[in-house]
């Protein structure tokens, strides 16, 4: 009997979920049948459950490719530069990038569908899915906060909530632009976030070292206030 190699079985595995990927895509998560994927990755249905035990397998192997590509995405930019801030910033712009690639289109409807998947199974695929969003969001946070040490980013600014932010203007993004298609303004959306992080970086004030010392106006008070509240 010839042996079955782990190159074989990862490059079946591979076939399997990029077949899955492009049926969801084409008819949803409830549309796409193991036969109609089986046949898009050249394989026998009975073939498919030698590696997955069934249709939720091969869903959450999906859901965990798509996490395991934005990870990689934010683990590139981290590993291109010494900045936490402008590894932030590569990130964003990465992201954006990806916007105008061929495989957009179909990356936001698979993120979608899964997305309702998981929360009409909330108990199963849901708690696994809170999972993974919030390890991309903590990662997300680390960054911010190794930013906030660094000096880069302002060390009163909550770095949870601004992660999540990040989060919700990818994801946003992304929605709006399989909506409104060619009149969505990704372009400046992009510079909107980028404008963002860079407000959020320590102001210098070498100028106001130099002016004289006048007691805070009442829109110097109340700005602090709700700055430190």
């Amino acid at each position: 009997m010839t042996k079955v190699t782990q190159a074989h079985i990862d490059a079946r595995t591979e076939a399997i979920l990029d077949a899955a990927m492009k049926m969801i895509v084409q008819k949803g998560v409830h549309g796409a049948t193991i036969e109609e994927i089986a046949a898009e990755a050249g394989l026998s249905a009975g073939a498919i459950y030698r590696y997955f035990a069934s249709k939720e397998d091969v869903l959450r192997a999906v859901i965990a490719q798509q996490m395991k590509q934005d990870r990689a995405l934010m683990e590139q930019a981290l590993a291109s530069t010494d900045s936490v801030l402008h590894a932030l910033l590569s990130a964003v712009q990465a992201v954006w990038a990806g916007l105008k690639s061929e495989k957009a289109r179909d990356e936001t409807i698979l993120s979608l569908e899964t997305t309702l998947a998981a929360a009409r199974q909330s108990a199963e695929l849901g708690a696994e899915r809170r999972q993974m969003r919030k390890a991309e969001i903590t990662m997300l946070e680390q960054c911010v906060r190794q930013a906030q040490e660094a000096g880069e980013i302002d060390p009163a600014v909550d770095g949870r909530a601004l992660a999540v932010m990040l989060l919700a203007c990818h994801l946003g993004a992304h929605q709006l632009d399989l909506e409104l298609q060619d009149s969505a303004d990704t372009d400046a959306l992009l510079a909107g976030v980028i404008k963002m992080l860079h407000k959020f970086a320590p102001q210098v004030k070498k100028e106001e070292e130099h002016k004289p010392c006048h007691p805070p106006s009442w829109t110097d008070r109340i700005a602090r206030k709700e700055r430190y509240s």
